[in-house]
């Protein structure tokens, strides 16, 4: 895999449904246009962080499998299990699902069915680019690299619209429900979980590193050109849909993006919008399908799942770990919903990716010597793991039951991990 492909999985799985429905999300939570554009700022920098650490990671061990590997060589086997398996069936697949949901609501609205059907066509959706990922890494790849130059194209065009037809309607139009004080503090760490969600996906280069050449040279530039070019693409958005739209209707949109074009070039474009929106979110579902089932078939090859799941297929493609995560979502596509599936995610991601930063640490003081190291350490990953300590805690006080149901699947997979690994 070339720098290209590298960057075709990040953008693809970094620009995906997020930016379509986290905008609203994010506008109705602050109320202000200067703190939004503020929180995607922030979200930029944060992300930056952990492009810093998962870069120094990735050229340290590039393997297929990603944080589980990091685990396994700083903290051993059982430490390896639990983020492994949290990661493919706990994040990934629920990340797939909610892919698979939104798919399935864009693909209704084009076609003019009701929204109740967006589940049953989630999970067709899932279970095609499980079979696509089937035939083997080329074909899997070659879509990501299409798709992924699509999307890139058609936001662009959109900024530019925006920008040459635009009047500024959202810049001077604060919410009269906007919070203050601490509520704005609240809300800000609670909007601060849709950007997390918009922005991720940086790490998932770290899964596939066993199949990009020269990785220790590769890695680095294929993390820093992909967030670089998300989070310029994300200002970019967020200015054009502010610069076109008044504050109120961003906050009550589930597609600004849609609101935007349909604003600019009339109502008939809205079903344009849509199937733009259709084409990021099944770029974004491709690649996770693509790279999800490496962190399975790595566990099984290092005796931390069943061998069968190591099983790979004449394409290249680890088929019956593909399976395995296919199945997981498309059952969670079938019984969640969007923003049900997103705090999930993204509590667990707190606490996943927040633990790579002790297992720097320990890596480090093992062995200082890198390809890549992180500059002013140690203190830029522990601002990193300070920034998703608050935001944890914020999840626990504002969503305690999605907290509990995080936490309880990490203490379950240690609770396997102690009969399974001795």
């Amino acid at each position: 895999m070339r720098t290209g492909d590298g960057l075709a999985v990040v953008l693809g799985i970094t620009v995906g449904s997020g930016i379509f429905r986290t905008p609203g999300l994010v506008a109705a939570q602050l109320g202000r246009p200067a703190l939004i554009f503020a929180a995607w700022v922030l979200g930029g920098v944060v992300s930056c962080l952990g492009v810093l650490v998962f870069a120094e990671l990735a050229t340290r061990y590039p393997h297929a499998g990603g944080k589980y590997v990091f685990a396994r060589e700083s903290y051993g086997r059982r430490a390896a299990f639990v983020v492994g398996w949290v990661e493919a069936l706990g994040i990934y697949a629920a990340v797939i699902a909610a892919l698979g949901v939104v798919a399935g609501e864009y693909l209704a609205l084009l076609l003019g069915w009701a929204p109740a059907r967006a589940a049953i066509l989630g999970v067709l959706w899932i279970a095609a680019f499980t079979a696509l990922n089937l035939l083997g890494v080329a074909a899997g790849r070659w879509v990501q690299n299409l798709v992924t130059l699509a999307k890139m194209l058609a936001l662009g065009v959109v900024v530019l619209a925006a920008g040459v037809a635009g009047g500024g309607a959202g810049w001077s139009s604060p919410l009269a429900s906007a919070p203050t004080g601490i509520a704005a503090a609240t809300a800000f760490a609670l909007a601060f979980q849709s950007l997390i969600w918009t922005y991720y996906g940086y790490v998932d280069i770290a899964k596939i590193a066993e199949e990009v050449a020269d990785p220790e040279v590769r890695l680095p530039r294929i993390l820093f050109y992909g967030m670089a070019s998300t989070i310029v693409l994300y200002l970019l958005l967020n200015a054009a849909f502010l610069q076109i739209l008044p504050l109120e209707r961003i906050a009550t949109s589930s597609l600004v993006a849609g609101d935007v074009v349909q604003e600019i070039f009339g109502a008939r474009a809205g079903g344009i919008m849509a199937g733009l929106a259709l084409l990021v979110v099944l770029s974004g579902l491709n690649g996770n399908v693509l790279v999800t089932p490496r962190v399975v078939f790595g566990l099984a090859r290092d005796g931390l799942a069943p061998g069968v799941l190591a099983r790979v297929s004449g394409g290249g493609s680890p088929w019956t770990a593909t399976l395995l995560v296919g199945a997981v979502a498309a059952a969670l596509a079938a019984s969640g919903t969007f923003e049900t599936l997103l705090s999930l995610v993204i509590i667990l991601v707190l606490v996943i990716d927040g633990f790579m930063v002790p297992v720097l640490h320990r890596l480090r003081g093992r062995d200082a010597a890198a390809p890549f190291r992180v500059p002013l350490y140690p203190f830029l990953p522990r601002l990193f793991l300070a920034i998703y300590a608050l935001l944890f805690l914020a999840a626990l006080v504002g969503q305690p039951g999605t907290t509990a149901v995080a936490l309880g699947l990490v203490a379950a997979a240690y609770g396997l991990s102690r009969v399974v690994i001795r």
